[in-house]
């Protein structure tokens, strides 16, 4: 009998060292800003301008920044978008926000190093202009 408990302890031991790996999260010292066009979101296409630097003020080149709308209450379909650096440490990106109401804006950061990062900005009240 503790032959077949000693071969189910390594199969629960194998099974956890093997399978999917979570990327590495995000270093401490990632500053993250972003700015919207219009300043104060709309419905219809929004640029988002994210700027990503060390704490020391260095950028940050060749993340990848994905970008999420999400409603804030239940039953909506999110939007996506992607921002694409223009600079080094500054990425550009649209998403079209489709109806009035609250929103939540994720930012999925995946840096050069494979670290990951998300932000996020709270949008109340959307309006059609």
């Amino acid at each position: 009998m503790s032959g077949i408990a000693a071969g189910l302890l390594l199969l629960v031991v194998d099974l956890r060292s093997g399978g999917c790996a979570r990327a590495p999260s995000a270093p401490d010292d990632v500053a993250f800003s972003c700015e919207s066009d219009p300043a104060a979101p709309r419905i219809g296409a929004n640029i988002f301008a994210v700027t990503l630097t060390s704490k020391a003020g260095a950028p940050i080149g060749g993340a990848h920044v994905a970008i999420e709308g999400d409603m804030t209450h239940p039953g909506m379909s999110p939007v996506f978008g992607e921002a694409k650096e223009i600079a080094p440490g500054k990425y550009l990106g649209t998403l079209e926000l489709t109806m009035r109401g609250d929103w939540t804006i994720l930012f999925h950061i995946t840096l050069a190093s494979g670290h990951t990062l998300e932000r996020q900005l709270q949008m109340r009240s959307l309006r059609a202009n």
